[in-house]
């Protein structure tokens, strides 16, 4: 096995497929007047899934009516996130892979790390374990409480 470098490698994917994602709405929340094209991407990067590496961009539109009090704000393309999180560059199927692999077939994060690697995703163990933790906040995020904060206060 050779030695990695200890910095992170560039990773360069130029056959990578392209999704443009535009803003979904048309017009502005607050005026109701039609939104503009904005001038650049709001975000881009290339995702690492399980299919491949894709490079995600999301077009922003921006409202140009003067009397709007929302004007010139930016309204920014939230399909961009059923790909990967805000600041990750790997997919959501990637993810949900490690948690599955983790926590139903109960195997290491080494394991999976060689199981990636294998696919072609390039990562590291200690991603892994990042990623891991990210998948089981998310999960914390859809449990639904069983005692309510109402209720804790009427029995004390």
């Amino acid at each position: 096995m050779s030695k990695q470098p200890r910095h992170r490698p560039l990773r360069h994917f130029p056959n990578a497929e392209r999704k443009i994602i535009e803003c979904d709405f048309q017009e502005c929340l607050h005026c109701g007047v039609p939104l503009a094209a904005g001038q650049s991407w709001h975000m881009s990067k290339t995702v690492q899934t399980l299919s491949g590496p894709i490079f995600v961009a999301g077009k922003s539109k921006i409202c140009l009516n003067p009397e709007c009090r929302h004007f010139e704000k930016k309204y920014h393309a939230s399909g961009v996130l059923k790909y990967s999180l805000p600041h990750s560059t790997y997919g959501l199927d990637v993810l949900a892979f490690i948690g599955w692999e983790h926590e139903q077939k109960h195997r290491q994060l080494k394991e999976i790390h060689h199981d990636l690697s294998e696919r072609g995703v390039l990562i590291n163990e200690r991603s892994v374990g990042r990623l891991y933790r990210q998948f089981l906040a998310l999960l914390g995020g859809t449990q639904v409480p069983l005692v309510s904060n109402q209720h804790l206060l009427e029995i004390s």
